[in-house]
């Protein structure tokens, strides 16, 4: 890697690393994320609420090369942990990622050749979910979305679906093409600067499912394309288990009531009939991948072993709720280490 990788005068994008979940994976996303993005890039990396010992590994390796590192005390929502990186951002793209995201080699200059090429807002790459180890032998997240509105008479009805989700990606590469879609993932997805500035801060009060949804129809909205794009692949790294250091943060994302009442909210803020069936699904499955209970569902079944994770988790949820931090829109400071540079 020469030094030239890391000019920070010599670029056209800023990549903005927020936390999804959890906090394990974050060391190993980043690295990955170093490894394999194959353009100058600057980096924003919004911490908030990670365990010490992975706060200070990924500041150090923030640091040492020359880009900003904000540590938020308490946990902090997705869009509150990008909107504190946004007023700093003067390149022409953004690509935002998640904390949990593994790369595949060619990723970031893939996604903007789609942007150039096309004059897209919005680019999204090819996702893939599972162990980063076995990439590219995994399954699809997202390889594109389909997302759409019908009017009822009394709001609209809204279709979503992820485009080859479920299938695996090395049977259906040949079929994935360069194509116009209608949302993206906020796992890794690319956005022009210039669309940014049309639309305003991020929504903070989507903490849930919608909020690249809503980044969508703002972009639709102001006249932007939104694109995928196949030969950009990353995965959404989900091997590692929980560890106790974490699971509160994931339990207070996830807690049901926050989710469900931003979903209320997005329903109202666009006019669409509500339908929860599932956000309601996904809290539940979701939820038991950090507790499973599986040799006690054997003895006591399914829904009392999905009742009790419920429980569970709404508890820590609870108790952690003290240390999350309302989004705030103040200056926050900067590392001293890079403060001059910004």
């Amino acid at each position: 890697m020469t030094p030239d990788f890391f000019d920070v005068e010599r670029t056209d994008v800023t990549i903005i690393v927020a936390p999804r979940e959890r906090f394990e994976q974050a060391t190993m996303s980043l690295q990955a994320c170093f490894d394999t993005a194959d353009l100058p890039f600057r980096m924003i990396y919004v911490d908030g609420g990670s365990p010490k010992a992975i706060a200070d590994e990924l500041k150090d390796e923030v640091e040492k090369r020359d880009h900003v590192y904000i540590r938020r005390p308490g946990y902090i929502t997705p869009n509150d942990a990008r909107n504190t990186a946004l007023p700093m951002v003067d390149t022409k793209y953004v690509v935002f990622i998640d904390n949990d995201v593994a790369f595949a080699p060619g990723w970031l200059s893939t996604l903007i050749k789609c942007a150039e090429e096309t004059g897209a807002g919005l680019v999204a790459p090819t996702i893939l979910v599972g162990p980063e180890a076995l990439i590219p032998d995994l399954k699809v997240h997202h390889a594109g979305s389909i997302v759409q509105l019908t009017d009822t008479g009394h709001g609209r009805d809204m279709y979503r679906h992820h485009c080859f989700e479920h299938e695996q990606y090395l049977e259906c590469k040949s079929e994935l093409v360069r194509k116009e879609t209608d949302a993206t993932e906020f796992h890794v997805v690319l956005a022009r600067r210039e669309l940014l500035e049309q639309i305003g801060p991020l929504d903070p009060n989507l903490v849930g499912f919608t909020d690249e949804i809503d980044l969508a129809f703002k972009a639709r909205e102001q006249g932007w394309s939104i694109w995928f794009e196949p030969a950009s692949v990353v995965v959404y790294a989900v091997a590692k288990k929980f560890t106790w250091r974490e699971i509160p943060y994931f339990c207070l994302r996830w807690n049901s009531a926050r989710c469900m009442n931003a979903e209320r909210y997005f329903y109202k803020k666009w006019n669409l009939v509500p339908e929860f069936r599932r956000q309601r699904t996904f809290l539940r499955d979701h939820r038991r991948n950090v507790f499973p209970f599986k040799k006690m569902q054997k003895v006591i079944g399914w829904r009392a072993t999905v009742t009790l994770t419920t429980l569970i988790c709404e508890t820590i949820a609870f108790a952690a709720s003290i240390r999350f931090l309302k989004p705030d829109n103040s200056p926050l400071p900067i590392s001293s280490a890079v403060a001059k540079s910004v």
